[in-house]
């Protein structure tokens, strides 16, 4: 994750990461988020998602007890399952 915030953090707009935020009011995987934002580059929404992770805006518990991947779901801070 780390490699994409720090190759990308100059490319990515505070309206696609305010997008995905508004996006993660419920969960949804990965591989939905990347579906969702799909006509813009696929490495800058991942760069936006681990962005906002990094900052704590949005939160993944699979994480805690398995690795990455295209069903790791992801969920805004404050917001309910």
């Amino acid at each position: 994750m780390l490699p994409y915030i720090v190759a990308n953090r100059d490319l990515i707009s505070a309206a696609l990461s305010r997008a995905i935020e508004r996006f993660l009011a419920h969960p949804h995987r990965l591989l939905e988020v990347e579906r969702e934002f799909v006509t813009g580059d696929s490495v800058l929404v991942r760069a936006a998602l681990f962005g906002l992770l990094h900052a704590g805006k949005i939160s993944a518990r699979d994480l805690r007890t398995q690795p990455l991947s295209l069903l790791t779901t992801f969920l805004a801070e404050g917001a309910h399952p």
